[in-house]
């Protein structure tokens, strides 16, 4: 009996994993394409894109990147590269190939901005990441066995056993309150340009006088950390890598106004 109810689970379980649809195969070429091209803000984005894969998911010759309007700054040979650098494109069933072996598709600013930046960094900073509620920024510190304090009510710290210090600063009218900056402030003997290029190769982005502009206009900036004085004994410069959204910034001085509003008694005719 226990032999037939095991089996009948079997066959319960692949049956629901059968009806199950395989992914989209263009959302996860492009959401892969996506990982490797930041161009920069202002950019109008509005390009159309062509080129065709083999049956291991890599292209054929080269791909074809036309600008639909006008082409600021050479970006569409930046998503040329982009997508070259994308490849080998995984997630791909090879018995669906004749669905994918051409693609064609389009990429504009909504595309841009509605990509997350935290989805493709493979690894955020000691687990935090802007918009994660304050209880989950505490929970990602708490599991790096860093000692966390919370020095304003608006902001949380937290110093691990190396010495390296991470500050979140947090809305304050919002519910609930969410991480809306994230300041990683660590010591390192390496050249400027040497961390900008770890730090680009780790966000898959080029910076702008080392500021990195990422999604949802948020930007990332690499500056020496200059607030206490460094010890003759310890040479090493610190460094500050701040992450700003400011749009959680707006949202937090829209829910004190309503606020305001709901504290003002109506007026009396």
């Amino acid at each position: 009996m226990l032999k037939w109810i095991a089996l009948l689970s079997m066959f319960a379980c692949s049956s629901a994993l059968a009806q199950t649809p395989p992914p989209d195969p263009i959302a996860v070429i492009r959401a892969q394409i996506m990982q490797h091209w930041f161009p920069a803000p202002q950019v109008n984005l509005n390009y159309a894109v062509s080129f065709d894969l083999d049956r291991d998911g890599r292209i054929i010759g080269q791909p074809v990147v036309a600008a639909t309007s006008y082409d600021q700054g050479g970006s569409a040979e930046s998503l040329k590269y982009a997508i070259l650098g994308a490849q080998p494109f995984f997630l791909l069933r090879p018995d669906d190939y004749e669905s994918w072996k051409h693609v064609t598709t389009s990429f504009t600013r909504t595309d841009k901005k509605l990509t997350d930046i935290y989805a493709f960094t493979k690894r955020d900073i000691l687990g935090v990441a802007t918009g994660m509620p304050e209880a989950a920024a505490k929970a990602a510190m708490a599991e790096k066995e860093c000692s966390i304090s919370s020095p304003k009510p608006a902001m949380l710290e937290c110093t691990n056993a190396k010495g390296n210090r991470l500050a979140a600063r947090l809305t304050e009218n919002m519910s609930p309150n969410v991480v809306t900056a994230i300041s990683y402030i660590f010591q390192s003997g390496a050249p400027a340009p040497e961390l900008v290029g770890l730090i680009s190769a780790q966000f898959h982005t080029r910076p702008f006088n080392r500021i990195w502009h990422l999604s949802n206009f948020s930007t990332m900036e690499l500056d020496q950390y200059s607030s206490e004085p460094r010890s003759s004994n310890s040479p090493i410069p610190s460094w500050v890598l701040t992450i700003n959204e400011p749009r959680f910034l707006d949202q937090d001085r829209d829910a004190l106004l309503e606020k305001q509003r709901a504290a003002v008694p109506p007026p009396k005719f």
